[in-house]
């Protein structure tokens, strides 16, 4: 190989290595994105049956205790 072939090969290399650090960075991003939103969305579901769940065990330990005197 020539002088010049072989740095063409070195820079295509440091090239491909960037790119691939570049598109590892992109999906890690996207992944986290995603994580956090799926996040939110199972926080939005979960609260709000906890909270029934709370008010219904409230109101059913209201009635026992209605129930005893």
């Amino acid at each position: 190989m020539t002088d010049i072939q072989a740095r063409l090969a070195q820079t295509n290399a440091k090239i491909l290595k960037a790119r691939q650090d570049r598109d590892r960075d992109f999906w890690r991003t996207v992944t986290a994105i995603w994580l956090v939103c799926l996040v939110i969305v199972i926080a939005f579901v979960s609260i709000p049956m906890a909270r029934q769940a709370d008010h219904d065990w409230a109101l059913r330990n209201q009635e026992q205790v209605a129930f005893r005197r």
